[in-house]
């Protein structure tokens, strides 16, 4: 196999060459998700690939609008013995790393669309430098994001189940104010419950921006402003630094706060010397 192979339409021949390859461990990053594709994979993979380590992106929007299906990812707890599924806002990578031998780095979500009838792209690369950087990169992106349990899955499958049973009930009664509040209140409870798995069992926001402030300052080794810093944050995190909301889940702050959480994390790497301000810029010590 050449270093480098460009493919096109359809995905699905190119994904399944590097799946049937594919024999210990398989890492995924997509943020839609759809059980026909997952079907398709557990019919195709090796009898002895067990490991999967999964990254998308469990919001409500998605949830809502059926882009990422939950019976998917139950599907893939059921179909490998190692698995491990992390959520990341605002995810839009789309990899594919086998065994860190192979990778595929593509357009096209891990759907029926991405995988048969859309217009996609990408590019398998055997290198095993810029696989293991590939991997590298995958593995980074799920520090950030919040670990789905088993039994969070649960919780998040019946609370959508609810949710979509009152909206359905509204759209065939809007007068009706009582389930009007009953979808909202859903709404609130469902993205609570996505909020404070992004922190992880004992895992602080003090503690996700420390993480987050170092992996910036990783790729910007000129350093960076306290509002350049924001800014990066913000995008990573959009649902724990959501200007629009003051919210308290579990002695946690998310929303209006943030700012000052990164400046507490700010000290904090300040003080164990692995960070220093110089006239205003922020750099790893």
């Amino acid at each position: 196999m050449n270093d480098f192979i460009l493919a096109s339409s359809p995905i699905q021949p190119h994904l399944q060459s590097l799946l049937v390859g594919c024999r210990e461990q398989l890492i995924i990053a997509s943020p839609y998700i759809t059980r026909s594709a997952v079907e398709w994979l557990v019919q195709v993979k090796q009898s002895t690939l067990k490991r999967l380590s999964l990254l998308t992106n469990v919001s409500l929007a998605n949830i809502i609008n059926k882009s990422l299906d939950l019976g998917a990812l139950r599907l893939f707890l059921s179909s490998f013995d190692d698995v491990s599924i992390v959520s990341l806002p605002n995810l839009h990578a789309k990899v594919f790393v086998a065994d860190i031998e192979v990778a595929f780095v593509t357009s096209a979500n891990f759907t029926n669309g991405g995988l048969w009838t859309n217009y996609e792209y990408g590019i398998l690369v055997s290198d095993r430098q810029v696989v293991r950087q590939i991997a590298q990169d995958m593995n980074a992106y799920m520090l950030l994001g919040g670990s789905i349990s088993d039994s969070l899955l649960n919780q998040v499958e019946q609370k959508a189940q609810q949710l979509a049973a009152f909206r359905e009930q509204v759209e065939a009664d809007p007068a009706t104010r009582e389930l009007k509040k009953k979808v909202r209140q859903s709404q609130i409870e469902l993205q609570n419950k996505l909020l404070i798995n992004r922190l992880g069992q004992g895992r602080t926001i003090n503690g996700l921006f420390t993480k987050t402030i170092v992996w910036l300052l990783e790729r910007h080794p000129n350093g960076m402003t306290t509002p350049q810093l924001h800014q990066q944050i913000q995008f990573i995190h959009p649902d724990i630094c959501d200007d629009s909301i003051d919210r308290v889940i579990d002695g946690q702050h998310f929303g209006k706060r943030w700012k000052h959480y990164v400046r507490r994390a700010q000290v904090y790497l300040t003080e164990k010397g692995k960070l220093r301000n110089i006239a205003g810029i922020w750099s790893l010590s």
